[in-house]
């Protein structure tokens, strides 16, 4: 399994915990698995799924030379959009 922390607009390889969202690479069963922060904002999740999907294309070239990712089936939870993401700023009078 390889793990890419999605810090800063872009995944890396890392072992840190804080970051926008975490995918996770499992090549004994080519799956990508997306994970957001509850903190993460619309637009980052966005974002996130973009280079995620591109990754699960291309691949990812990590820092000793394998490339692993392309061809894998992406599992995200963008299909559940946390509410306070869905709620109106506020109502002019």
């Amino acid at each position: 399994m390889v793990r890419l922390v999605f810090k800063e607009r872009s995944f890396s390889e890392g072992r840190e915990e804080t970051g926008d969202a975490v995918l996770i690479l499992d090549e004994a069963t080519s799956t990508a698995e997306l994970e957001y922060s509850p903190e993460a904002g619309l637009v980052i999740r966005r974002t996130a799924r973009r280079q995620a999907e591109n990754i699960t294309r291309s691949g990812f070239l990590l820092a000793n030379g394998k490339r692993v990712g392309s061809g894998f089936t992406l599992k995200d939870e963008e299909d559940k959009i946390d509410e306070r993401l869905l709620q109106e700023g506020h109502k002019y009078r």
